[in-house]
């Protein structure tokens, strides 16, 4: 989780002070949770857990590669490619928690979104990662707390 963190410090900087969510910055970390949670997995006795996680991920993929390719103006790659690496994470607890995540992260940036909105009309461009890491952040620590790292 430190290294998902991390990432999401980082990307939300970056993507409020550039409206771009680097590439380079997803996939390594991305990979670095994969890994952890894979070992996590093997060593607590439950591969099925990180299989879940991936198979959220992977569909998570799939569905906004599919938004993205019809409607690229709705969002970014970056968002994509950032929503799939929380999908990894909070899938963990099992696949309806990556969309709680994305739910809860689309929620908390919608202040946000709306002020954008309001200042620079239909043609305004929400920068979602904080939002995202946030929502993702508040799922996560719901399910640390009430379940622990492995239910």
């Amino acid at each position: 989780m430190a290294v998902w963190a991390a990432l999401g410090g980082y990307v939300s900087v970056t993507d409020l002070r550039r409206a771009v969510i680097p590439r380079r910055a997803v996939w390594p970390a991305g990979s670095a949770v994969a890994l952890l949670l894979g070992a996590a997995a093997v060593t607590g006795g439950e591969p099925a857990r990180f299989g879940w996680a991936l198979g959220t991920a992977a569909a998570v993929a799939v569905a906004l590669e599919a938004v993205w390719r019809l409607r690229p103006d709705w969002m970014g790659y970056g968002d994509v490619r950032l929503i799939v690496v929380n999908s990894l994470l909070a899938g963990w607890w099992g696949p309806a928690w990556a969309l709680w995540a994305l739910t809860a992260g689309a929620l908390a940036q919608w202040p946000a979104a709306l002020v954008a909105l309001a200042r620079h009309g239909r043609d305004a461009k929400v920068r979602w990662a904080p939002g995202l890491v946030a929502g993702t952040a508040a799922v996560v620590a719901v399910r640390l707390w009430a379940e622990g790292p492995a239910p």
